[in-house]
């Protein structure tokens, strides 16, 4: 399986690095025709030249876009920007799949601006955003994601995005990092942030609209991938003890199994009655825990007591915590950040045959990367059914279904 891992846990991300480290990645697009279709699809650029060259950066080789524009307009609507995609779009002939992030990406920008300044998205004045040059990057960035192949089921993942600290200056006056169209975006996607490196704005909002519609699972770590292609996008600025630099690293999984990052979840219980604890389990499951399970233990002075272990996803982490705390009583909770493999599974309705007569069957069938069958399972509520009809013990009829099962899914 082919991945793409967007690491910009270090200096940031905007558009233009961005487009940078696809075309220092081996991306291949026509800028000029790419600034011709742009003068000729935004009212009042005059001017518009785009340059890709190779810098350093602090001894690093990476890409570095340029972008040289003559704009009558100081500010744009939102209708013109969203008219301006459109029209370049349909002269760049971008395929549905890319012309759907495309348009994704820009609205993401401008739902953004519209909540900030309390404005529709059509009216809602731009400033910064509203130059010819997001165009560039949202534009450019997409024909290189379908130029690489990025769009064909590639998964990408992503890193927490530094986005700097301190105060930028803006046409709304001084603000605090991150500026609040790029935090609102990061809200809305619930995509993680961490400040610094360094001081300054390092995460952009065209930057961060282009990485969240992107990324399929956000990984804190670097995922197990057998690089073949890194790729480097700089940025303008200097930045102090640190090389202003996205990088992108293109690769495989050669895996059978679904890996996938997950929270562990521990704490030490003495004084919770054993039903409460089947109904915190209950509960945690309920609410999106992947897992949860409950260790017999001795604990301090000899007292018998339990261990509550649970994993988690991200995306539900703050729900498990709270529903620990609040229905355990527990004063602490201890948190491990791993990886996982799990088998992918679905459930099929299959019809077997025993005893002279057909039952169907719901089984679930987990199977690896690979189609090859892991384990064939039947619902425990099929099984009781058909063991009340047959007489054949329950565990009995499991062996039987499954053998058949297997059989009938490894010739369909």
């Amino acid at each position: 399986m082919r991945i793409l891992y967007i690491d910009c846990s270090l200096a940031g991300i905007s558009g233009d690095m961005m487009l940078s480290a696809l075309l220092n990645l081996g991306a291949e697009i026509d800028l000029e025709k790419l600034s011709e279709s742009i003068v000729e699809s935004l009212d009042g650029v005059e001017q518009l030249e785009i340059s890709y060259n190779i810098c350093s950066k602090m001894g690093f080789q990476a890409g570095l876009l340029r972008v040289v524009f003559s704009d009558c307009k100081d500010c744009r609507r939102g209708i013109e920007l969203k008219n301006g995609l459109e029209k370049t779009l349909e002269r760049m002939s971008i395929g549905r799949k890319a012309r759907e992030y495309a348009v994704k990406v820009l609205e993401t920008l401008l739902n953004a601006e519209s909540i900030i300044h309390g404005e529709s998205v059509d009216e809602v004045h731009l400033h910064e955003i509203g130059s010819p040059d997001t165009l560039v990057d949202i534009v450019g960035t997409t024909l290189a994601l379908e130029n690489l192949g990025i769009f064909e089921g590639i998964k990408v993942y992503g890193s927490p995005v530094s986005v700097g600290f301190g105060l930028i200056k803006t046409e709304h006056g001084c603000l605090s990092i991150p500026a609040p169209v790029t935090l609102e975006i990061l809200r809305s996607r619930g995509y993680p942030f961490k400040g610094g490196p360094v001081e300054g704005e390092l995460a952009t909002p065209t930057g961060v609209a282009l990485l969240v519609n992107i990324v399929n699972e956000v990984a804190q770590i670097h995922p197990l991938i057998n690089p073949i292609k890194v790729g480097y996008g700089a940025g303008f600025r200097e930045l102090s003890g640190v090389p202003n630099i996205l990088r992108l690293i293109y690769g495989e999984q050669q895996l059978r199994y679904i890996q996938e990052d997950v929270y562990v979840l521990e704490t030490n219980i003495d004084d919770v009655q054993g039903e409460v604890l089947g109904h915190v389990i209950e509960k945690l499951v309920e609410n999106g825990a992947k897992d949860a399970c409950v260790i017999p233990i001795t604990c301090k002075k000899s007292r018998p007591g339990y261990i509550l272990k649970v994993i988690s996803g991200c995306e539900n982490l703050d729900d498990v915590v709270d529903i620990i705390f609040r229905e355990t009583g527990t004063l602490g909770i201890r948190l491990m950040k791993t990886s996982r493999f799990i088998v992918p599974r679905e459930f099929k309705m299959i019809t077997v045959r025993i005893d002279g007569t057909d039952f169907p069957v719901k089984v679930k069938v987990a199977k690896d990367l690979e189609g090859r069958i892991v384990r064939v399972k039947p619902e425990y509520e099929e099984l009781k059914k058909i063991s009340s009809l047959t007489g054949i013990p329950i565990r009995e009829l499991s062996s039987i279904i499954e053998e058949k099962a297997k059989a009938y899914l490894n010739t369909s």
